[in-house]
């Protein structure tokens, strides 16, 4: 059986960073990247298990988005107007 990939975010009220604890392979890339890219936005506490990391990040470096189920009426009306401007999409032949 897998392991769960779980991920715990932690931060104190007026403190400037974000403690992130990760097994998810797509979060910890981005934040290695940043880490990169950017060394002061972020602080790697522990990478020593495979597949596991946990830094502190600048939470001017990092944002959340909560995603909500769309109703069949958004995804109806979303699904219509994706036809109406179908030739907007990339990689389809003109005649």
């Amino acid at each position: 059986m897998s392991k769960a990939k779980e991920t715990h975010l932690w931060f104190e009220k007026g403190d400037d960073e974000i403690q992130i604890e990760s097994y998810t392979k797509k979060l910890n890339d981005a934040i290695l990247e940043l880490n990169e890219n950017v060394p002061d936005a972020v602080y790697i506490i522990d990478d020593e298990e495979p597949g596991f990391l946990r830094a502190a990040v600048k939470l001017k470096d990092i944002t959340f988005m909560m995603l909500t189920p769309q109703s069949e009426e958004a995804k109806k009306a979303k699904s219509e107007n994706g036809k109406r401007n179908s030739k907007n999409l990339k990689n389809q032949k003109c005649t």
